[in-house]
């Protein structure tokens, strides 16, 4: 009988902690977030003009007003405290959303096919061209040259490296960890160019750089998610939250702030 007891109590201490795990899983990603009081967003920060530190140390740019702007909507509060920033790479962004470290990504990332199969996008909030950025002296005008010549660089994990291999399948890519890393290789003559997304690497121009013309292609940043239905729900508040940005023309305003052509 005793043991009849010991067993039936464990059932149902078992039942008990098993229920509540299960309850706390149920929760959905935007209620965490409600709960925890701040959403923790992924971001660059060595990419002017979209999230980089200032001369102050602050963390500004496009991307971290965008943030704040989808925060102001979820908490409907303007208090920058619902917001905690966390630095990403274009090599660890994915795995960082995975894994949990971050709620989202707003970190110039490009809406594609292929990075549909393992995030959610929201609607886009800007639109990019790649295009090549090369020394001033340099007389260099399209992409298509580095299927004979010269060095390219793009920095890895972006949608730069897929737009080389198409256009310039032949070319000599010198793969870069950051746009910074790879304007450092192209003002010390290690590459002849870079292929980017111009509103980036106009951040980068001083007066010995320029940016052809040419554009090769067209990317639509979106703000990522994990791939799960928790996520629903906060990606229609995101999306919310992006319809009025763009509605209310604040885009505009943040866009002229931050970008310098």
């Amino acid at each position: 009988m005793k043991k009849y007891i010991v067993l039936l109590l464990i059932f149902f201490f078992s039942f008990f902690l098993f229920g509540c795990s299960n309850k706390k899983e149920e929760v959905d990603d935007l209620q965490l977030i409600k709960d925890r009081g701040y959403i923790k967003v992924g971001v660059k920060v060595d990419s002017p003009p979209f999230g980089y530190y200032d001369k102050n140390g602050r963390l500004v740019g496009l991307d971290i007003d965008i943030a704040y702007e989808i925060a102001n909507r979820i908490f409907e509060s303007n208090s920058p405290a619902h917001v905690e920033f966390i630095p990403v790479t274009p090599q660890n962004r994915i795995s960082m959303l995975n894994s949990k470290k971050v709620d989202m990504l707003v970190a110039t990332m490009s809406i594609s096919n292929k990075r549909k199969l393992v995030l959610d996008f929201s609607i886009p909030y800007f639109a990019a061209n790649q295009k090549i950025m090369i020394r001033k002296t340099s007389k260099i005008s399209n992409l298509q040259y580095f299927n004979k010549h010269g060095r390219l660089a793009i920095v890895m994990g972006t949608t730069g490296e897929k737009i080389a291999r198409l256009i310039a399948p032949n070319a000599n890519l010198i793969g870069a960890k950051s746009y910074i890393e790879a304007y450092n290789l192209l003002i010390n003559n290690q590459v002849d160019a870079i292929l980017g997304d111009d509103c980036i690497l106009a951040g980068f121009l001083n007066d010995k750089l320029k940016i052809v013309n040419n554009i090769y292609s067209r990317e639509f940043y979106g703000v990522a998610l994990r791939k799960s239905e928790k996520s629903k729900e906060l990606l229609k508040h995101v999306n919310s939250a992006i319809t009025m940005i763009l509605d209310e023309r604040k885009i505009n305003l943040i866009a002229k702030k931050w970008l310098v052509y």
